[in-house]
């Protein structure tokens, strides 16, 4: 067997199933070689460890001939599905304790006589949503200052409540995020290993259901996203690999692993994205584009 070690930096992507991790190895020059391992369900990083050695061993490419590594995940959709996300609280502007529940006015079945729940309540039950006084006006301008005090006791009550994650969500904070940039200053300074989301950074458009709920996801997942990264990246580094970890988002778009920390909501479809991205650029090598 030829060795591929003089050839150019390599691309990989990876790619984690439940069952297999799948491999599929870019040389940049027409040549494409492909490798399907045992996924580890306690470490994922495991599996790709397992995936760079037998990268050495079947083709000669050693760690440092990486060029490019991209990687799709469905942490992310998991952590939503099996609701295995941190343990959430919310604090809002007061009098919008209930948003997340209300939703909207659309719904499946408008004419049930029993009502589901059709909103993400999961994320946060009721005694985790806690409000604050506080009010921006729709063209930006402060119109109740924010309440410091309250802020802090709100941060303290979740915290003790065993929150992992809280999401800021103050309205129209879109038009004027002080309030919230303030707010999660406080609660950085008083409680630094909890994960924030404020709404003005991760969704910053109108409608208050929908920031709500995109900013609760974002902060729901931020602590599940961080540790299986942080695994990645230690695992990549100590195989030798110096490439960028970079990940595929939600709109197929990479990012760096430093930007997926900080706005995780982006991977909630990571794995599905990548998948359809491969397949249309599949369909065009084989002149169905």
């Amino acid at each position: 067997m030829s060795d591929l070690r003089t050839r150019p930096p390599v691309s990989v992507g990876i790619d984690i199933g439940g069952t297999f991790t799948d491999v599929v190895c870019d040389f940049g020059d027409g040549t494409l070689k492909v490798m399907k391992v045992p996924s580890d369900a306690q470490d994922p990083s495991r599996a790709v460890l397992g995936a760079i050695a037998r990268m050495g061993e079947d083709w000669g490419v050693a760690p440092d001939a990486v060029g490019m590594l991209a990687h799709g995940t469905t942490v992310a959709t998991n952590a939503v599905i099996e609701r295995a996300g941190a343990r959430l609280g919310i604090i809002t502007t007061d009098g919008f304790r209930d948003i997340l529940e209300i939703g909207r006015q659309g719904r499946e079945e408008i004419y049930d006589t029993v009502l589901r729940v059709q909103t993400p309540v999961f994320l946060a039950p009721r005694a985790r949503r806690l409000t604050v006084k506080e009010r921006i006006a729709a063209d930006g301008s402060i119109v109740v200052p924010l309440d410091e005090a309250a802020v802090v006791a709100a941060a303290d009550r979740l915290v003790a409540d065993g929150c992992e994650a809280i999401a800021v969500v103050f309205l129209f904070s879109f038009a004027n995020p002080a309030h919230e940039e303030r707010a999660a200053a406080l609660i950085a300074g008083r409680h630094p290993d909890v994960a924030l989301s404020i709404s003005s950074a991760v969704d910053p458009t109108f409608r208050e259901y929908e920031r709500t709920t995109t900013t609760s996801f974002d902060a729901y997942m931020k602590p599940v996203l961080d540790r299986y990264l942080s695994r990645m990246e230690t695992s990549l580094a100590e195989a030798g690999v110096s490439a960028p970890f970079q990940i595929i988002q939600s709109r197929g778009g990479l990012c760096s692993a430093t930007v997926a920390r900080q706005k995780p909501v982006r991977l909630f479809l990571s794995g599905p994205a990548a998948g359809v991205v491969a397949g249309v650029e599949s369909g065009r090598s084989a002149g169905r584009g």
